[in-house]
């Protein structure tokens, strides 16, 4: 297939299709990013009422069409979880990179993963483990 995509590109040179497939790339990253952001980013923390998890879970669709068992938010700026991905931004751990953050873990209540959700709240300040594509991918809710 890349050899029959190279061929349909070669009257518009190699060069264009480097540039096509550098612009899938990135747009698969921005995606994976973005949905990092809509499950793991809440900064400021929000302010939602006495049952955050069972609120920021709602609100961030992880109850449907089954419950999320666990989910950590990071109450830090965008810019500061970024840098876990860069030089001197985390430590290099194989899978991933570690850096000490605040932050809200919801685990659910009950063994059933089927809607109502309900969960418990846990806050610390703790070392947590990013997975980073240039940008952050993916929490490791298993590394902690």
């Amino acid at each position: 297939i890349l050899l029959e995509l190279i061929m349909l590109f070669k009257g518009f040179g190699l060069g264009l299709f480097v540039v096509l497939a550098a612009v899938l790339m990135l747009g698969t990253f921005a995606s994976d990013y973005e949905t990092f952001l809509k499950q793991h980013h809440d900064d400021p923390k929000s302010n939602v009422g006495n049952n955050y998890c069972n609120q920021m879970m709602q609100r961030r669709d992880m109850t449907r069409p089954r419950c999320k068992e666990v989910n950590t938010f990071i109450h830090e700026t965008r810019n500061r979880i970024i840098d876990v991905c860069t030089d001197g931004g985390g430590v290099d751990i194989g899978n991933g990179f570690r850096n000490r953050f605040r932050v809200t873990t919801c685990k659910m209540i009950g063994k059933s993963t089927r809607p109502p959700c309900e969960y418990t709240e846990n806050v610390s300040p703790r070392n947590i483990v990013i997975s980073c594509k240039s940008l952050p991918m993916h929490y490791d809710e298993g590394q902690i």
